[in-house]
């Protein structure tokens, strides 16, 4: 490769691929032969040497990132919902009559929450590119100049209120789809149910939100935030309202309706300016005083219920006769009470021990172990009973210290002076002791929100899911718990496949999570509680599909809620609310276009209302000894790679510094003591350090280790298992992105052997100097050694995977990806970059330790891949120029005196710090091309 570049002085993605495939027929006869590292070392040689320069693998990195984005778009529309069958399903409900019509439509069975993690990678210019992806092949060479026009855009700052704006922009499409929707309901049943149908109220779906109010491992969200974006919100939507009344005026004057619409202006003009009195400095007392005072005080445009603007709607429909308008103001008062005085339900979110903390002096319990035993749970209990309710005000919120505690407050100054009629969902993470719960209630009632307030708690550790069961079981035996759900109608839980996925492998925690649905249908059934509805809340993660399934929008659903699941509770006769969250810009990209949207809700809405039956023979169900077996045995492999020494080695090391910051929330939950805790590292850089390995290992990884001796009977399981080919299937496609040789072939670069080679190989001394630098920078080795062991870990089960998969489908060859050869080639360039990198600054001159930093110092930081903060120490130790000999400009005697210079090294400027940072830049846009054959994070 590198004579043929060194021949033609041309470097092409064209000739880059045919290189690899040469080398990668070679690699059959050759076991030690690594055709991603023998490219990276001919990549790299050949910048060496000068042969290739870092503007033209630029150049190849760009058409690559081009045909991967293209792919990726086009995957995206492959893959979305186009569609439900609405009419036919409305048909079926109304086979039964009016009443079980309005029974399908009038309860939310379904739902849809926006969440926003740092998954912003994309942009929305680009997320706007896949929207538009042309439906014919003409339009694709305009479709990609406007992609390549995006290369250099820079990346937005993402801050909360970013986040929160891209949010916004999403949740006002869904509200378009939800009425249209409605819409389509309320047509049909206008001509199904001629004398009835202005009765009918649809709520098929609900629409709702946590950014800006989840506090879970964040400190960086003040509570006025919170008040903030929630007036904002609420201003918003009085606007949408005013605006949809005054056009639905403008065909059907009505002097009442008229007047509401004045009233909706007002309201919406005075919350305006509430929101603008939360934007100032809320740490100033006096500040919130003032702010306060206009949020609580009577006001003639202070509107906190929207019970009075929805009777006024209920008898403008009796009195207009214009049936279009009735239809419009139908559709206008579903909305008022799906979203109330904001633009989406909101989502509350701390952490357990938040509310632990917040109990410790209330209930006299230890928030590190005290919570646990059932007579923690009693005590809790007997507190709940007592509660007497506590008055608060924007005083009490600003001093109160504890978290959980300024929350339920928080709750309780929206529902008085926001929004009185809308309930909050409060969230509670890393929930493992039902003591919690109860205490979460009793706080409720302490600050009068109970009401109102659905707590839920979060199963997604691998002992919250094992214990689950239990830990709802123990809940609905107390009569102060079974009191509150009965009093709120529901019962609601939060199932999440982000950390979960990490500890325990994404695909058994999908087996996990099923099996804790099946008992909390079971818990709720022997509870008998009648017409409490069930509401599970399935938060995804990042991974393949999104932490759901990655082949299809209906498969992604009946992933997290399967047709098993959902049979369950229909049993037991139980409503089922089933909601699925959509995280940042690419679960925002199911809501990018109005289209979009329509598609993706109604096929939210479809799967709940008309789920996809149950196969009652399913293997998986029929033989669950096996398949538990299988469970465990997968669950075992994951957890014990997560403990291995050389997997934590490897992720608290230098694949952190190929991620790029997409969101506001820091990537790390913050833990006493000092050192890398890997559960600290949270789940979304934790998953996107595997893919930028070439091993999604928490996907593709533990299925042969888990057939055991059984591989027979485990591929006759599949073929007999709906159920199970689908998790195969999951695992399968993370497989055909998983490459042990892309994770080998990084081994080599931290490999003191491998820069000892070079070193006895090169071409000038100056050269083999600093590669022995580099080889004294890593002269443990330790990463290499890492990334070799657990090579060799992962080879040998994906070699039995392999062959599963291959007596199943009959296909002895493994799995390869579309783009798969391109996927490895932009991780050989990433290593030659890295290479060259390493090299240009161990060539950098030997300095003093008078700028708090040495030589070796250097080599390590580029070791560490911080190459544009190894730039910045030369640019300061070696100034490009200087104008310290300008005072000696006129001497008419001239001579060459390095000290009249002043100190300017415009030569290594040259030489290594402007390719070291060319090289900085060009790596973010290498990790994003890698980033898009998956689709997920940067």
């Amino acid at each position: 490769m590198t004579k043929m570049i060194e021949k033609t002085g041309a470097l092409s993605a064209a000739a880059l691929t045919d290189a690899f495939r040469r080398l990668n027929e070679e690699g059959g006869d050759d076991p030690l032969l690594n055709p991603v590292r023998r490219l990276a070392t001919d990549v790299f040689r050949a910048m060496e040497s000068g042969a290739a320069s870092i503007d033209a693998i630029a150049d190849v990195v760009a058409d690559m990132n081009d045909d991967a984005f293209e792919d990726r778009s086009r995957s995206f529309h492959q893959r979305r919902s186009h569609g439900a069958p609405v009419q036919s399903i409305l048909q079926e409900a109304a086979e039964a009559g009016f009443d079980a019509f309005r029974g399908a439509v009038e309860r939310p069975q379904a739902g849809v929450v926006f969440t926003a993690h740092p998954t912003f990678s994309l942009g929305e210019a680009k997320r706007n590119l896949i929207a538009r992806f042309p439906e014919d092949d003409e339009a694709l060479p305009a479709w990609r100049r406007d992609a390549a026009a995006l290369r250099g855009a820079p990346a937005e700052t993402i801050t909360l209120r970013y986040e929160h704006g891209q949010a916004r922009k999403a949740v006002v499409n869904a509200q378009e789809a939800f009425k249209a929707l409605n819409r389509e309901i309320i047509g049909f049943a206008a001509a199904r149910f001629p004398d009835q149908w202005r009765a009918l109220n649809p709520q098929p779906v609900s629409i709702a939100t946590w950014v800006g109010y989840d506090l879970d491992g964040r400190t960086d969200i003040h509570w006025g935030e919170t008040i903030r974006i929630r007036l904002e919100e609420k201003a918003a939507q009085l606007r949408r309202y005013e605006a949809a009344l005054a056009g639905i005026l403008a065909e059907a004057p009505d002097d009442e309706l008229a007047t509401l619409c004045e009233r909706l202006k007002d309201a919406a003009a005075f919350a305006e300016r509430q929101t603008a009195a939360f934007d100032g400095d809320l740490n100033d007392p006096d500040t919130v005083v003032a702010a306060a005072n206009l949020l609580t005080a009577p006001h003639a445009g202070r509107l906190t219920s929207l019970k009075g603007a929805i009777d006024a709607l209920t008898d403008g429909i009796a009195r207009i006769a214009d049936r279009d308008a009735q239809i419009d103001l139908m559709t206008l008062r579903a909305e008022m009470q799906a979203c109330g005085l904001g633009v989406a339900r909101i989502h509350l979110r701390v952490n357990a021990a938040q509310v632990r903390s917040a109990l410790r002096a209330d209930l006299g319990l230890d928030p590190d172990g005290g919570f646990m035993g059932r007579s923690a749970l009693g005590v809790a209990a007997e507190k709940a009973t007592g509660a007497e309710t506590r008055a608060v005000n924007f005083g009490s919120v600003f001093l109160e210290k504890m978290t959980a505690r300024r929350q339920f407050m928080l709750c309780a100054q929206i529902l008085k002076h926001i929004d009185a009629d809308t309930p909050i969902r409060f969230l509670i993470a890393e929930c493992e002791a039902p003591a919690t719960i109860m205490g979460a209630v009793y706080l409720a009632r302490l600050y009068g929100v109970e009401n109102k307030l659905d707590i839920s708690p979060l199963f997604e550790t691998p002992e919250a899911l094992e214990s689950g069961g239990r830990f709802l079981e123990r809940l609905l035996q107390e009569r102060e718990y079974r009191e509150y759900v009965l009093k709120r109608g529901r019962m609601a839980i939060q199932l999440g496949f982000s950390d979960s996925g990490r500890f325990m492998g994404q695909c058994a925690a999908a087996l996990s999570i099923e099996r804790l649905q099946v008992l909390f249908a079971r818990a709720l059934s022997a509870a008998k509680l009648a017409n409490v509805e069930a509401l599970i809340f399935n938060t995804h993660g990042e991974s393949m599909g999104r932490g759901a399934h990655p082949v299809s929008f209906r498969d992604r659903l009946n992933h997290i809620a399967t047709p098993w699941v959902r049979s369950r509770f229909a049993m037991g006769g139980i409503p089922l609310k089933t909601e699925c969250s959509f995280q940042g810009g690419e679960g925002y990209l199911h809501f990018q276009t109005t289209d979009f949207a329509e598609n993706t809700l109604n096929a939210v809405w479809a799967d709940a209302a008309a789920p996809t039956p149950p196969d009652m023979e399913d293997r998986y169900y029929a033989d669950i000894n096996f398949s538990w077996d299988f469970y465990r045995g997968l669950k075992a492999w994951q957890e014990a790679l997560f403990a291995r020494e050389d997997y934590r080695r490897i992720l608290s090391s230098f694949p952190q510094n190929f991620l790029f910051k997409t969101g506001s929330r820091q990537t790390r939950r913050q833990k006493r003591g000092g050192g890398f805790d890997l559960s600290g590292l949270r789940a979304i850089p934790h998953n996107a350090i595997l893919q930028h390995l070439g091993a999604p290992t928490n996907v593709s990884g533990g299925i042969g280790a888990a057939a055991g001796r059984e591989a027979e009977r485990l591929v006759e399981h599949i073929g007999a298992s709906q159920r199970m080919r689908e998790v195969i299937a999951y695992a399968h496609y993370a497989r055909s992105l998983t490459d042990v040789s892309v994770l080998r072939a990084y081994a080599a670069l931290y490999e003191p052997a491998y820069w000892t080679g070079l070193a006895q190989n090169a071409d000038a001394p100056a050269q083999a100097e600093a590669y022995e630098a580099v080889q004294d920078a890593l002269r443990r080795g330790d990463i290499a050694i890492a990334l070799d062991q657990l090579g060799n870990y992962l080879s040998r089960d994906l070699r039995r995977f392999d062959a599963i998969c291959g007596a199943y489908s009959g296909d002895s060859v493994k799995p390869r990806a579309p783009g798969a050869d391109r996927l490895r080639i932009l991780h050989a360039l990433r290593q030659a970059l890295t290479a060259r990198a390493v090299s240009l600054t161990a060539r950098a001159p030997a300095f003093s330790r008078r700028h708090d930093v040495d030589h070796g110092d250097l080599v390590r930081m580029a070791v560490d891949l911080q190459f544009a903060e190894a730039a910045a120490v030369l640019k300061n130790i070696f100034p490009k120029q200087s104008d310290a000999g300008a005072a000696f400009a006129g001497l008419e005697e001239k001579v060459d005196d390095e000290d009249l210079k002043g100190g300017a090294y415009p030569d290594i400027h040259a030489d290594i710090i402007e390719p070291l940072e060319a090289i900085a830049r060009l790596l973010p846009k290498l990790s994003e091309a890698i980033a898009h054959h998956y689709g997920a994070f940067g």
